[in-house]
């Protein structure tokens, strides 16, 4: 009898312990379980806090991509342009004038005006008031002082142009009964039968693309303002109008020169048509680089985002290509692209917590890293392009090998802005590197997205176009204005020299639309910034 009740017991122990064995692997892993669950939560609690701060930041904090304080003796250093409200105006020094034997400097403010038209008023006493009052005789000038000078604003005005073509006839042949006539000839207008001549259009797009006033804003100012009564439909008519008679012709040879650039830059953006079952379409951005010779600015209006555009845009295109990280480049053949190490930069930044000026965190050090990239290029830019690579291969390679390496030394968050930095530097890196290739490449895409905002901010005023058409016309008309700009041409003054050249050439064959291209010597002297000065 004890011995069964001891063998029970026994049995009773090992299925107890089992039991417990059991119940402390279940809890075991129930807390593993746990603790998994809790760094999710902690980690998508980290995640929604970045969102927020992002969110926060982006509609309520500063927009300038500048760190709050610079480590001790460390440069201060950023990629983008110093703001100009901060920057120190270089002092040029005043041109000289010898006034009765001896030297005086004109200034900055005598400079600015020197080559405006100049009229005096002078300010005389009446015949009464130069009575002296201490003999009553009659007193004479004895001379003038220069009291002040300023500037006179004259409100713009219209004229109505009539054009009176003239006949002539031969009386000798009139004699022998035979007729002898000739008519002068009439320069054809690049819009007929319209009140709008090569200067007022001109005006409307300097208003519309220069000046972001839309044609709705415009037409008060038309009407009231200079007593002209045009609507907004005229206005944009005018400019659909000017595409098809002057400006695509001279789009395409614009176009066409650009393909054969060695190094392009490129970015895109959405644009609004209101227009019966059409949704948001694009504009793409397509410009020279810095070092070219020929500037060519181009608006190309598409309604995709996807890689064919710029595939099919860039086909005759075998150079390099600065561009985002978008995928949708990846589609243009036989081009090598650059990526923006501008926007790497702002990976980084953008994954800088809130109000955390700790200066050890990895955002923190990678933004000043690549920084430092960035003041070394500001340092070599007057260099020439073999001189500037080989400087970037001795100095700034090295930089890049360690930036890569460090990269790896820390784990960041999953799906964190820092996971997703570190993920776009690494994917990146080819891309990046391509600087090292040649030196006339540039370390960011901001030419482009410079260029690119020209058109954001007028679509901020005008909202939208109202058709596809429209569309496409302003893109053309903005791509031969800042084409123009960019060759340092007065853009209104090149605008009415096309539609006076254009609709009147003989044959628009290639030949003749390139010797109207904004960089060759016909539009350089007729249209330059001199010709703006004189004028006016």
């Amino acid at each position: 009898m004890s011995l069964h009740t001891n063998s029970t017991s026994n049995n009773n122990v090992e299925v107890d312990v089992t039991i417990l064995l059991q119940l402390l692997e279940s809890q075991t892993e129930t807390i593993k379980e746990l603790q998994r669950a809790n760094q999710a939560l902690n980690q998508e609690v980290h995640l929604l806090n970045e969102k927020l701060s992002y969110f926060t930041d982006r509609f309520f904090g500063r927009s300038k991509e500048t760190l709050d304080s610079q480590v001790t003796g460390q440069l201060n250093l950023f990629p983008d342009e110093v703001e100009e409200s901060k920057a120190v105006p270089k002092t040029e020094e005043g041109q000289e004038t010898t006034v009765k034997g001896h030297k005086r400097k004109i200034g900055q403010k005598a400079a600015k005006i020197a080559h405006l038209p100049l009229k005096e008023r002078h300010h005389e006493l009446s015949k009464e008031q130069r009575i002296c009052d201490q003999c009553g005789t009659q007193m004479t000038d004895i001379g003038t002082t220069k009291i002040r000078e300023e500037v006179l604003f004259h409100q713009a005005m219209l004229d109505r142009l009539v054009h009176l073509q003239h006949t002539y006839c031969c009386k000798e042949c009139e004699k022998a009964d035979i007729s002898s006539y000739k008519k002068a000839l009439v320069p054809r207008p690049v819009v007929s039968n319209s009140l709008g001549s090569n200067s007022v259009i001109a005006e409307t797009i300097r208003l519309k693309f220069g000046q972001k006033v839309p044609a709705n804003r415009q037409e008060s100012y038309w009407q009231e303002t200079l007593g002209l009564d045009i609507s907004r439909d005229n206005i944009t008519n005018w400019h659909i109008k000017v595409c098809h008679n002057a400006l695509d012709s001279l789009a395409q040879r614009l176009k066409s020169h650009l393909t054969q650039e060695e190094i392009l830059h490129a970015d895109e953006t959405t644009y609004r048509v209101i227009e019966k079952g059409k949704k948001d379409t694009h504009y793409w951005l397509f410009s020279t680089g810095k070092h070219s010779t020929q500037p060519i600015v181009y608006y190309h209006h598409a309604q995709s985002r996807a890689g064919e555009v710029p595939k099919q845009f860039l086909a005759d295109f075998n150079g390099y290509l600065h561009c985002d990280g978008y995928a949708g480049y990846n589609a243009v053949e036989d081009v090598t692209l650059v990526y923006c190490l501008a926007h790497a930069r702002r990976k980084f930044f953008e994954a800088l917590p809130k109000n955390n000026k700790n200066e050890e965190i990895p955002a923190w050090i990678a933004v000043k890293m690549i920084d430092v990239w960035f003041q070394l290029e500001r340092e070599w830019v007057d260099l020439s392009a073999e001189d500037r690579l080989k400087k970037r291969q001795d100095y700034l390679n090295p930089l890049f090998i360690n930036f890569y390496e460090w990269l790896g030394s820390f784990t960041a968050v999953p799906k964190s802005k820092l996971d997703k930095a570190v993920k776009y530097a690494l994917k990146l890196r080819e891309g990046f590197e391509r600087i090292f290739e040649d030196g006339r490449l540039e370390l960011s895409n901001n030419l482009a997205e410079r260029q690119i905002k020209e058109l954001v901010i007028g679509r901020k005023n005008s909202m939208h176009s109202c058709s596809l058409e429209g569309a496409r016309t302003s893109g053309i008309i903005l791509s031969v204005y800042r084409t123009a700009e960019a060759n340092e041409l007065n853009p209104v003054a090149y605008l009415e020299f096309l539609f006076d050249r254009i609709p009147n050439l003989a044959h628009v064959s290639n030949e003749a639309l390139d010797e109207l291209l904004p960089w060759r010597p016909l539009a350089q002297a007729e249209c330059g910034k001199q010709y703006a000065k004189t004028t006016k």
